[in-house]
């Protein structure tokens, strides 16, 4: 089907009095006053509220539309939307991430029609993060002749990479002959075949010489052109840029991509983009991208939700591993007015679906996540609702690892009694009251955390009895039906996991940032660990107390006005923090790239040389700068990078202070003067080996 721009001419309005024309995609919440009611503005909507956006379009169809196959594709819009067409009401979709149509056959007239589309937004619950609302991602018009490829009608599989093989099939409604070309993506033919269509399908299978395979040290790329013929006529053509890579799935090899051991080095990001909010589109994704590959990040979790067509694009350009995400939530509510749930049950097959034909053609993407922290998943419920997903999954993609998302307090926290695990919930609680109240109040306390259900006995075991205990009786049942085990937040039980479970493959699908080192170093002779995703890549908008970092036993956190959790090693506009340099040390030491440097950042010294009070997502508070005027004879810190022995700060050629380096990392206190700031690094053996100067072009404070 012809693909047509559909985002221009549009006119916004709301119930708070906006009203303006927007080109799309456009994120309706940005610019809107916060809420700064106490109680409201904190930990994860930082007063952000929704509402019902509304944007109508004219639709004009001359005489030669009016016979063709219209449809209306929305990339994305957040969230429970209704479309109308000539007020008459066309489609309903309740999920914010993934893509919907809308068949316009029998609802349009020649002439002048109206589109109107309404995102209801939750005033107080719209998710756990800032979603943004409206028309976010791109829509298009598609338009059918008699005869022409279906939406989602070329699929490129690889079948081998030595040889290198590729499966295309065409999907169609009438033609009877479908050539496909490939072509490198320059556009030089590489090869051409043609084959018939047959009950609506057609079948072209090719060996492609002195192919160029895809990963993401080497994002080759290639184009298949697809042209359907009717009755000896080209009706239509379809373009898909594809990637030559398979992947293997082994306990005892690990990945494999392409055949070579792969460990996935890889970041959490959510789906704002900063100061644009949720806007997503070819040019700001592909900006996204390149500075996360710049970062030294091989690969990126779409936490959580699914990926967006322009960040994918921009993955498979730049050379990205993706790790796409279904669901936050299944069927229960993580927080409240959560939009999703109560539609999840008769929706989820369908989103599910949606964002694997999204993803389909894009090599980047290696990896199908089911859901996050999902506490329901333990369950017997959980547990035929997780293998129906992971077997709508398959049913359209054999070819890529199903994984599961989970943290500790998704593992049913059993241990009040709530019979779960081997009763089906929704039975446990019909037609009773009492029953339904507890569940809630059990539901709700699994989010405080499994550790505050420890005995006395196990509190600060690094691995207590009963977390074992609880990891096998909510894993048992859902986890042989997936190919990857991932755990959140588990980064020092991987040995333990191996040994209750042989078989699995392991993933850090969310893990801390002060834990990288020990895990890249347990990686590298243990391959069946696979890879990790700290949490975060990339700071993000709400969420505004996770990350948060503090300087008094009893301070509050920050609520308002603060809008952003800066807890990423690249800030909002991607640039990155200089706790990254950490990573540089980590990951060439032990994936043959060494870094051999050292690295100043200094922490604004506004709080007198507090050190602050950090999380395990933000461990430090320092910048790129030794400036600050007005704060002369202040207290502050220097943070260190490197992987020297030890290293000294001089402050105008007078030392203050050295400190051994461990996991690449000193800290050593100071008092701010103004002038130069250098740090040495010194071997084992005590002999300087690196001298560099912090930065004083610009001012911090």
């Amino acid at each position: 089907m012809q693909r047509l721009d559909f985002n221009t001419g549009w006119h916004f309005s709301c119930p708070d009095g906006r009203d303006f024309d927007v080109t799309l995609p456009h994120d309706a919440m940005l610019n809107t006053p916060r809420n700064t009611e106490p109680g409201f503005t904190c930990f994860l909507l930082a007063g952000w509220r929704g509402n019902d956006y509304t944007y109508t379009k004219n639709l004009h169809i001359t005489s030669e539309l009016v016979n063709k196959h219209l449809v209306l594709e929305f990339e994305g819009v957040y969230c429970m939307t209704t479309v109308t067409v000539n007020d008459r009401p066309a489609a309903e979709k309740a999920y914010g991430y993934t893509p919907f149509t809308v068949e316009l056959d029998g609802l349009l007239r020649e002439g002048d029609n109206t589109i109107e589309v309404t995102a209801h937004v939750p005033q107080d619950g719209h998710n756990r993060w800032y979603t943004g609302g409206g028309i976010y991602r791109p829509v298009h018009l598609l338009v059918g002749e008699d005869a022409y490829m279906e939406r989602y009608g070329v699929r490129v599989t690889t079948l081998s990479v030595a040889p290198a093989c590729v499966r295309v099939e065409v999907m169609t409604h009438g033609g009877d002959c479908a050539e496909v070309r490939i072509a490198e993506k320059n556009g030089k033919e590489v090869v051409c075949a043609q084959a018939a269509v047959a009950d609506g399908r057609a079948v072209v299978e090719l060996e492609i010489p002195d192919a160029k395979l895809w990963n993401a040290e080497h994002p080759n790329l290639y184009l298949a052109e697809v042209t359907l013929y009717s009755g000896g006529k080209a009706v239509d053509t379809v373009t898909e840029s594809f990637g030559l890579r398979v992947i293997e799935i082994d306990h005892a090899r690990g990945l494999l991509i392409n055949g070579e051991p792969t460990f996935l080095r890889g970041g959490c990001i959510h789906n704002d983009m900063g100061v644009i909010g949720v806007i997503n589109n070819d040019a700001t994704e592909l900006h996204r991208a390149r500075n996360i590959k710049k970062a030294g990040f091989n690969a990126i979790r779409s936490a959580h939700h699914p990926m967006s067509r322009s960040l994918m694009k921009a993955c498979d350009e730049v050379g990205l591993y993706v790790m796409d995400e279904a669901f936050d939530y299944w069927y229960r509510m993580k927080s409240p007015n959560s939009p999703y749930n109560r539609y999840f049950m008769q929706d989820f097959k369908v989103d599910t679906a949606a964002m694997v034909q999204d993803a389909y053609n894009h090599p980047s993407v290696v990896i199908y996540s089911i859901g996050n922290e999902i506490p329901e998943a333990g369950g017997v419920k959980g547990v035929r609702v997780g293998k129906e997903i992971v077997d709508a999954i398959h049913a359209l993609d054999t070819t890529r690892p199903t994984t599961l998302c989970p943290s500790v307090h998704w593992l049913r926290e059993y241990l009040d009694g709530t019979p779960y695990l081997t009763t089906d919930e929704d039975e446990w609680m019909r037609d009773d009251p009492e029953r339904q109240k507890a569940d809630w109040m059990h539901y709700a306390a699994i989010f405080r955390g499994a550790v505050n259900n420890l005995p006395d006995n196990e509190k600060g075991q690094a691995y207590p009895e009963t977390y074992i205990r609880m990891d096998e009786d909510a894993t048992k049942n859902l986890y042989p039906y997936l190919d990857i085990a991932g755990y959140n937040y588990y980064e020092d039980r991987y040995e333990v996991l191996h040994k209750l479970h042989p078989e699995r493959v392991l993933l850090g699908t969310e893990t801390r940032h002060t834990m990288l080192p020990d895990t890249m170093k347990f990686a590298k002779t243990h391959p069946y660990l696979i890879g990790d995703f700290v949490w975060t890549l990339q700071s993000h908008l709400g969420e505004i107390n996770c990350c948060d970092l503090h300087y008094e036993e009893n301070e509050e956190h920050k609520s308002y006005p603060w809008v952003t959790n800066h807890g990423g090693v690249l800030d909002l506009t991607g640039q990155a923090e200089p706790s990254l340099h950490r990573y540089e040390f980590i990951w060439g030491g032990f994936l043959d790239k060494p870094v051999h440097a050292l690295y100043l950042a200094s922490q604004p010294p506004v709080h007198n040389g507090k050190p602050p009070i950090a999380t395990s997502y933000r461990w430090t508070d320092t910048v790129d700068g030794w400036t600050y005027e007005g704060y002369e004879g202040k207290r502050t810190f220097v943070d260190a990078y490197t992987d020297a022995d030890s290293v000294e700060i001089f402050v105008n050629g007078k030392s203050a202070g050295k400190a051994q380096v461990k996991d690449y990392f000193a800290k050593i206190p100071c008092i701010y003067e103004p002038g130069e700031l250098v740090g040495v690094g010194y071997d084992a053996d005590g002999q300087e080996i690196y001298r560099t100067s912090g930065r004083t072009d610009v001012s911090v404070c």
